[in-house]
């Protein structure tokens, strides 16, 4: 089984952002990058292109459709695959705002790839 990596993304993700950390994250831990997204997105196709191009760079990737996507649904993909190794969110912070905080339960390590002070916060 290999190992994977969940980047979460939201419709307002910074999504260059969380690519690039994931796939940092990815080639460290020799893991593959599962993309989690609303297929609704209007820029799905740039998702699909983006991820093709990572892979031409020797990281497997693959999107997973996910409609209406919440840091719950997040957390239980990542329990439901024993094989995450970690989670990649723009801001968790952002994401709990939808209730109580998920994030407590997730059983792998949560990266925050937009929680710098000199980066935009994401609402």
């Amino acid at each position: 089984m290999n190992r994977c990596v969940v980047v979460a993304l939201r419709p307002v993700s910074p999504v260059e952002r969380l690519f690039t950390v994931g796939a940092a994250l990815c080639r460290r831990m020799e893991a593959e990058m599962e993309v989690l997204a609303d297929p609704t997105r209007p820029d799905w196709p740039e998702l699909e292109a983006r991820l093709a191009e990572l892979e031409g760079k020797g990281l497997t990737c693959f999107i997973t459709p996910v409609s209406d996507l919440n840091a719950r649904q997040v957390v239980e993909h990542a329990h439901r695959h024993e094989c995450v190794t970690a989670v990649v969110v723009g801001s968790p912070t952002a994401w709990a705002a939808e209730g109580q905080d998920p994030w407590t339960r997730l059983e792998c390590p949560l990266v925050a790839a937009s929680d710098h002070p000199d980066l935009p916060k994401e609402q």
